[in-house]
């Protein structure tokens, strides 16, 4: 773990970076495996260093990924204050030299970078730059670059409704769960009765895809891509970030991704959507920009936007292709109302009530954190569905009148409880006389 920047190892690419084949053998040397993750680890770093550098002050830890007059570039980068973050970076090997020390590639990325205003968007661009890394006191730097191409990204086309989905969460611990139980949950999905399944995902420096665990976010993706397309379930990404800020939009490109664009193998070809899910409000453009960046790369792939509060601001929302968590697409939240109790038939009585209506929506949540079975959740621990589960099954027959009449009487029988136990105890106290003694004493003093 970088102790600057947090990063765990990205020499497996951290799905920001895919190496190409190269058009003929590079030589004279052959590259290996382990040379090949240390020269990514330290390329990738280079980038999060002159971030860091650009937003501390501190560009001390520049000098060991940079050099010569790679180095008088990153330094020139972090005093401006607007350090690049790029992905889905395609490098090709042109050179390795024979004593190992040297290294020149080309490589083709999408980046960002930020502008002074923090609500305004960031520049999104397509470059392909020329590198030479050298290998010294067992480190590999940057010693040159050289654009050969920068070109803004194209217009997004405009925002397109997707069809409606009827949809259950994925425990937050997914990522944690064995291949077997990630294929029943999407099993779970077609026997409730619902269509898509939505995957959230924190974003931030203390998110999977930057703590060295990229790889494992890549392969349960996998699993839960595969499962739902034998399934016919759809699969939506709810990427949970702080801010729409260019790192954030480095984590939403390698959760889908660093392969080719056009590749139909690669995890954002085969998401039906993505859904933005910060925890601060974002402006329109920067809102317009994050859907630009991935339009780009899967033009078929919808952008959709949670807002913080619930609800967003029109201009907003007509940034991205469809909005969730809104009156028009609401989450299924219980009502315990009007004494905090909320027992099982009522429960199930409002689930019922609320899969009925039409459009999208959210039912529920497979399973709680850590596989532990709650009140809210579908699914128990050992993959089996609750009795709130059981009122979604769209073979059961709607509860009638007298459901509805039991689960209130089941929630609210504390009430008539407690004032037939205060009428008791009021006229045990009348007929043994305390209630007249005490009220004269009242009256004796007060006279």
């Amino acid at each position: 773990m970088d102790a600057a920047t947090g990063a765990g190892p990205l020499g497996d690419g951290a799905r920001l970076l895919a190496w190409q084949a190269p058009e003929r053998e590079p030589g004279p040397r052959v590259l290996t495996t382990a040379e090949r993750e240390a020269i990514t680890d330290a390329y990738l770093r280079g980038p999060r260093e002159m971030a860091f550098a650009a937003g501390t002050g501190q560009p001390g830890g520049l000098r060991d990924l940079f050099q010569g007059a790679a180095l008088l570039d990153a330094q020139d980068v972090a005093r401006g204050g607007a350090a690049p973050v790029g992905w889905a970076h395609a490098p090709t090997l042109h050179f390795y030299a024979p004593d190992g020390a040297t290294v020149s590639f080309t490589d083709r990325f999408t980046y960002a970078t930020p502008r002074p205003d923090p609500d305004a968007a960031p520049r999104v661009a397509r470059r392909e730059l020329d590198v030479v890394m050298e290998l010294g006191d067992g480190n590999w730097r940057v010693h040159h670059w050289r654009v050969l191409r920068d070109e803004p990204l194209p217009a997004a086309p405009p925002p397109e409704q997707p069809a409606p989905y009827r949809a259950a969460r994925a425990a937050p611990d997914w990522l944690q769960r064995p291949a077997d139980t990630l294929r029943r949950d999407v099993s779970a999905v077609t026997e409730l009765g619902l269509d898509t399944l939505i995957v959230p995902l924190a974003g931030g420096a203390a998110g999977p895809l930057n703590t060295g665990r990229a790889g494992q976010t890549g392969r349960a993706l996998n699993v839960l891509l595969e499962a739902a397309a034998a399934r016919n379930v759809t699969v939506l990404l709810d990427l949970q970030v702080a801010a729409l800020d260019p790192a954030g939009l480095r984590d939403l490109h390698a959760a889908l991704g660093a392969e080719a664009e056009g590749n139909p193998a690669s995890v954002g070809a085969r998401l039906g959507g993505v859904i933005l899910s910060p925890a601060r409000s974002p402006s329109a453009a920067q809102l317009g920009a994050w859907r630009q960046t991935v339009r780009a790369r899967f033009p078929a792939l919808p952008v959709g936007y949670r807002a913080p509060g619930g609800s967003a601001d029109a201009t907003v929302t007509r940034q991205v292709d469809f909005v969730a968590g809104s009156a028009d697409a609401p989450v299924f939240r219980e009502r315990r109302a009007p004494l905090g109790r909320l027992g099982d038939a009522r429960r199930g009585w409002q689930l019922r009530a609320f899969l009925t209506r039409p459009g999208p929506l959210e039912a529920g949540v497979l399973g709680p954190d850590g596989g532990r079975e709650g009140r809210g959740a579908l699914l128990t621990a050992d993959g089996s569905f609750t009795p709130l589960a059981r009122w979604a099954d769209p073979a059961r027959p709607p509860p009638g009148p007298g459901a509805w009449l039991l689960g209130w009487a089941a929630d609210l029988w504390t009430l008539p409880a407690g004032l037939l136990l205060g009428h008791a105890l009021r006229l045990a106290l009348l007929r043994s006389g305390l209630w007249r003694s005490g009220l004269r004493r009242v009256r004796a003093r007060r006279g």
